[in-house]
């Protein structure tokens, strides 16, 4: 028999490894890159990584880097997540898109949820957690009882396929089922038992392995400690810092736009540095076509240069993801522990900043697919033509192509807060 919500809540999570490091676990993403480049193509026919993958995933312990230590995760930092997503990234664009939105928003629940609905969470699968979500509305929670019924269907849901639960965003309904332009949003944590992924991650350009697939839900009951209210993609400009009441951990206590934005910036960080290596592999082994006689392309200035702007412009990518991972837990730790607010300012100043990351990242692809000559950078199955399918896709993703809006909203948040 499944176990009462009572027993989850009252058993112990414990930690697999107490003593792995940071260090440590970046190097065993590391490990993974061949099997994962290996992989790529099963991967997009599939729409996402496999089983197999899950299974070393799992086993690395890297679903718990962001996850509280008192849940059974590891409780690392966020520079030390960006730095596996890029590793991962690296082998597969896809994998390491499905993995980071999976893996990532622990740190939503960790943040926002209460105690009795976190510990209940984690201790679904002995502190084994992963979950896709959808910040757009697109469905209703319906208080019933002593708890709700959620209803609805939400796209783009990347991380799916191996997700033990669902936070969507919803429109709370009134008792009768009903929304309105006022209704308020909420947050709602779903198991995967009460929710189907939909087989609809098809005719994609590129990020066809990323697993974002669509959610639908039907009927499913929750408690009421698995909604909560909070909003991490406030743009309040007076909104003081977002506290959780669970966890003393500054990382706990912030803002999230940022921290957002900034799985993607780590992504294309790791996009970057897979295509620079598969131009690198070009370069050694394809020869120029002019001037005669031909030679090893690595040789010739103009392949050079191009191998060195696209090892610049990745490395610089990710000192600014790094960099701004490293603010944004400042920010958390003089909220927390110095009574300084975490303005909506600095967060969206930190969002663009990573943005600046992807566009980076994206001219380096961009650049070094146009230099690798049309039989390794259109042709289908290269690596290359993968690499520069999966940049465009991120050009046209919301997160990559709000570079000029991102900008505004700086702005305006910079104007009014000096009136």
């Amino acid at each position: 028999m499944p176990m009462s919500s009572t027993s989850l809540r009252a058993k112990p999570i414990e930690v697999p490894e107490p003593d792995l490091t940071p260090k440590e676990i970046i190097a065993r993403a590391a490990t993974l890159r061949e099997h994962l480049r290996d992989e790529q193509e099963a991967t997009e026919q599939r729409t996402y990584y496999s089983a197999r993958t899950h299974e070393l995933f799992e086993q690395a312990g890297l679903y718990r880097i962001l996850q509280p230590r008192r849940f059974g995760g590891y409780e690392f930092d966020i520079e030390t997540f960006y730095r596996v997503v890029m590793e991962l990234t690296r082998g597969c664009p896809s994998t390491g898109w499905c993995f980071c939105l999976g893996a990532a928003h622990v740190l939503q629940v960790a943040a926002l949820f209460p105690e009795d609905g976190q510990r209940e969470i984690f201790a679904a699968h002995d502190g084994h957690f992963v979950a896709a979500s959808r910040d757009l509305p697109a469905g209703t929670v319906t208080p019933s009882g002593d708890g709700y019924i959620v209803n609805g269907t939400w796209n783009y849901c990347s991380g799916a396929p191996y997700s033990t639960h669902f936070i969507a965003r919803a429109l709370l309904a009134d008792a009768d089922g009903h929304t309105s332009g006022d209704s308020p949003n909420v947050l709602v944590a779903i198991p995967r038992a009460d929710w189907t992924m939909l087989d609809d991650w098809h005719g994609l350009l590129g990020l066809r392995g990323s697993g974002s697939h669509s959610i639908k839900v039907k009927d499913a009951t929750v408690p009421a400690h698995f909604v909560v209210d909070s909003d991490p993609f406030s743009f309040d400009t007076s909104n003081a810092a977002l506290r959780s009441p669970v966890h003393p951990n500054p990382m706990y206590n912030s803002r999230h736009l940022n921290f957002f934005h900034g799985e993607i910036g780590a992504i294309m960080t790791g996009m970057a540095d897979a295509a620079t290596d598969e131009f690198e592999r070009i370069i050694r082994t394809s020869k120029t076509s002019s001037p005669l006689p031909p030679g090893l392309r690595m040789d010739a200035p103009d392949h050079q240069r191009t191998l060195g702007l696209g090892l610049a412009k990745a490395s610089a990518a990710r000192q600014i993801v790094l960099g701004t991972a490293r603010q944004h837990l400042e920010h958390c730790r003089q909220a927390a522990e110095d009574g300084i607010p975490y303005e909506a300012e600095q967060d969206l100043l930190l969002e663009s900043t990573h943005g600046q990351a992807g566009e980076l990242a994206f001219a380096a692809i961009e650049n070094l697919a146009r230099m690798s000559g049309s039989s390794n950078a259109v042709r289908d199955g290269r690596r290359m033509q993968r690499y520069l399918r999966d940049a465009l896709v991120y050009r046209s993703h919301q997160q990559g192509a709000s570079i000029d809006m991102m900008a505004t909203q700086v702005a305006v948040a910079r104007l009014h807060a000096k009136r």
